[in-house]
């Protein structure tokens, strides 16, 4: 049996109407902290989707960090 880790994940994005940037926290359970930035980008998406804004978030790939907790 995988031992889940649990993992803070930062993802930093800015949206299309301000254009300031923003960050948002999840706290994701998984093996490893690459499996853990794609369950928090999963969790980014279907909450963008989900929200009826007018404005697009956008990831900054580049500033994505990955604490193990």
């Amino acid at each position: 049996m995988i031992s889940l880790k649990k993992f803070k994940v930062t993802i930093p994005y800015f949206d299309s109407g301000t254009k300031k940037e923003h960050t948002v926290d999840f706290f994701i359970d998984a093996k490893d902290s690459a499996g853990a930035v794609k369950a928090a980008r999963e969790k980014f998406e279907l909450y963008e989707k989900s929200s009826h804004a007018s404005w697009v978030r956008i990831i900054r790939d580049d500033g994505i960090k990955v604490e193990e907790k």
